[in-house]
């Protein structure tokens, strides 16, 4: 007889438990009342509306039944964003942190055009209306692109001749003026830029080293109106460059 009271009185506090938690869900005191308690921090590129559509989340919706890693890797699910961090803010609020992806250059695999970001990463197709102006990385198939390394590296290196300190180069090799890198397994990369009007063969290593010979020999080539008669430039040689 006490083990039914037993069985009963745990069932009846079970019963009780779940009906408050019933309430609790349905109760408006943790429900985000406005559209402004949504808190959203990195937003750059994409637009306020269209993150809180991807996270599902939005007033009347009760901060107990949102599950932060739910709405993390619904978020993540946008090609855009790279990182997502969802915080709830007791009662009412709710607080939303993401990193877009930050491309570097376009990778074209026959007729298709598919960002890359600063980690190597292949994240989406070139869409109408999408930023274009970046360099071009061509000669690649997707398995050499895989294999090659020049995809996601240890350490965040794509493996490209392209980082943050092209940004500060001076024209003509901004980042901004480079238009094409062309990609050869053996021989190794090839810089078009705009304005230089001639392939820069830079090889397999040691990049900055290179850019900074042809920023000494680019202005002796301007001053002596030698830019007409120039095919290639050869920077694939220790302190020296190769002009045919």
């Amino acid at each position: 007889m006490a083990w039914c009271f037993g069985v009963l009185t745990l069932a009846g506090l079970c019963l009780g438990l779940v009906v408050l938690y019933h309430q609790l869900l349905t109760s408006s005191l943790f429900c985000i009342k406005d559209i402004d308690n949504i808190e959203l921090d990195g937003a750059k590129r994409l637009s306020r509306s269209l993150v809180l559509e991807q996270a599902k989340v939005g007033p009347g919706a009760s901060l107990l039944a949102i599950r932060p890693g739910q709405v993390e890797r619904a978020l993540m699910a946008h090609p855009w964003i790279a990182k997502a961090e969802v915080s709830r803010k007791w009662p009412q609020s709710l607080h939303l942190k993401i990193q877009e992806r930050d491309p570097v250059a376009l990778v074209q695999f026959g007729e298709e055009l598919l960002y890359m970001d600063r980690q190597g990463m292949i994240f989406k197709p070139l869409s109408p209306g999408d930023p274009h102006n970046f360099p071009v990385i061509t000669g690649l198939t997707p398995e050499q692109f895989r294999a090659s390394g020049r995809g996601p590296a240890p350490g965040g290196d794509p493996g490209l001749p392209i980082d943050g300190r092209a940004e500060k180069n001076p024209p003509p090799l901004n980042l901004e003026n480079i238009s094409e890198i062309h990609v050869d397994l053996e021989r190794g990369f090839t810089l078009y830029a705009n304005g230089v009007g001639v392939g820069l063969d830079l090889g397999l290593q040691e990049y900055s080293e290179k850019l900074q010979k042809f920023a000494q020999l680019w202005p002796v080539l301007v001053q002596k109106g030698l830019l007409s008669k120039i095919n290639r430039i050869n920077l694939n040689y220790p302190h020296r460059a190769l002009v045919t």
